[in-house]
């Protein structure tokens, strides 16, 4: 009896043991699966575009930030408007529109131009394209219409020479030859084939292959093909939007779990399932682009809004800022780690810039105080201590799909960060290690065995 005394405070840490080396495992494994569906899901939509005439290369143009760099190149200025950006030119040379393209175009296949846009008819209009970022700059003027045909323009290179019809295109820009004080008004603009494209399947996607690795032969397939599709999901497929509704259904829990607000045990693991939801759903959920949607905006917001409520209400077990920092260097040997690691696998470091490195600790304060203060918090009063670590640190790996490697990183990271902070309540070290070590990594290993450090649909990317 004494024996199985002794014994029974190490079952949780053993039990944390076995299921943090399982999860540690099976996190690559999630983010290929997660990358493959995606895969797929994008290759069902681009064949429903091309089956109906359109293509995945089109731009809805609203803002500043949906043109490259998000100005006019040229003595210009570009502002949004209800029907679109407005470019006004200020001078008398032509103006330049960069459409933002995130892989080359096959100008074979896709061979109209089909353009939203009204300005005087007194304005000239061409268009320029490289083949290759590196290659020469070839230049077609174009009457305003609705298509342009590609094929039928007369192309010329830089020294105004007749060339050939651009096969590829990996950059496109508009030039405005307007008079000072004219305007162009550009809401829209897209790629599509004058004929059907027969894209009725798309390649195998390979299931043996880590996200990185499906991320690489992705590339390398469009590199072959631009217009090579994934999966085997029919083009017909609708894949619902379910924002909105779980944005509701969220809503309502919350409304509840406020309303009848109670300290019980499962009141309080629900209340850190529902802190960490709004943030998983965003980025688990392969939501988070370069310009969220209302509704993912919300349902992050309302998950960060109930964390503070919590707070507010005390029910998240005291911390603070800072502390004794005699044991300090606990959680910030994370930061030589990083250095080992960039040493052993990585580059030549490319630092960020001030700015982005403040940005860096900013967010690490942000995410540390959600994980750590209050959902590891609360868990850590409702579950045995070890299982509390192990699921926060599991959380914050998940906040970090699909990437694989980096999910890894920050699971054993996170692991070591949650255990210190159970013991010391003190976040600032937590957050400096967290801010430092993502900066070391992005500054030398990103863009090599790390691809890089964003995470959600921003992987993909």
């Amino acid at each position: 009896m004494i024996a199985d005394v002794r014994l029974r405070p190490s079952l949780p840490i053993a039990a944390a043991v076995a299921l943090a080396a399982l999860a540690w495992i099976a996190l690559p494994g999630l983010a290929s699966r997660v990358v493959a569906s995606r895969l797929a899901a994008e290759g069902a939509a681009d064949r429903a575009a091309y089956a109906r005439g359109a293509s995945p290369w089109a731009w809805h143009l609203a803002r500043a930030d949906d043109v490259v760099a998000s100005r006019v190149f040229g003595d210009g200025s570009l502002r949004a408007g209800p029907e679109g950006l407005m470019i006004v030119a200020h001078g008398d040379r032509p103006l330049q529109v960069g459409l933002p393209i995130a892989r080359e175009v096959d100008l074979t296949g896709l061979d109209c131009l089909q353009l939203d846009m009204s300005g005087p008819a007194t304005a000239r209009y061409a268009l320029l394209v490289r083949q290759a970022l590196a290659g020469p700059l070839l230049r077609a003027p174009f009457a305003p219409g609705s298509p342009v045909r590609l094929t039928a323009l007369p192309w010329v290179d830089e020294t105004g020479r007749p060339h050939a019809a651009p096969t590829r295109a990996a950059m496109i820009r508009l030039e405005l030859d307007l008079h000072p004080g004219d305007a162009v008004r550009l809401s829209g603009a897209s790629l599509v084939p004058s004929h059907a494209l027969a894209e009725t399947s798309g390649l195998r996607i390979p299931g043996s292959l880590s996200a990185e690795a499906l991320l690489r032969w992705r590339d390398r397939q469009h590199a072959i093909r631009p217009l090579a599709t994934f999966g085997d999901t029919p083009p017909s497929a609708t894949f619902p939007d379910l924002g909105w509704p779980v944005a509701a259904g969220y809503g309502v829990l919350l409304l509840a779990g406020a309303s009848r607000f109670r300290r019980a045990a499962t009141a309080r693991a629900r209340d850190a399932a529902l802190v960490v939801f709004g943030p998983l759903w965003l980025i688990a959920g392969m939501r988070l682009s370069p310009h969220p949607s209302a509704v993912d905006v919300a349902v992050f917001g309302a998950g960060v809004a109930y964390a503070a409520f919590l707070a507010w209400r005390r029910v998240v077990p005291a911390w603070r800022w800072w502390g004794d920092w005699r044991m300090a260097g606990w959680p910030l040997l994370a930061i030589p780690v990083a250095v080992g690691l960039v040493a052993v696998a990585g580059h030549t470091p490319v630092w960020p810039s001030p700015g982005r490195m403040g940005l860096y600790l900013a967010w690490a304060l942000f995410q540390q105080w959600l994980l750590l203060v209050v959902a590891g918090g609360i868990l850590a009063q409702t579950l045995p201590r070890p299982l509390a670590v192990l699921l926060t640190a599991l959380v914050f790996a998940l906040l970090h799909l699909p990437n694989g490697l980096l999910m890894q990183l920050c699971f054993v990271a996170e692991l070591g960060w949650a255990w210190w902070f159970v013991q010391r309540r003190t976040l600032l070290p937590v957050a400096l290690a967290h801010s430092a070590a993502a900066l070391v990594l992005q500054a030398g290993l990103a863009g090599g065995i790390l691809r890089s450090l964003e995470v959600s649909a921003r992987y993909l990317q």
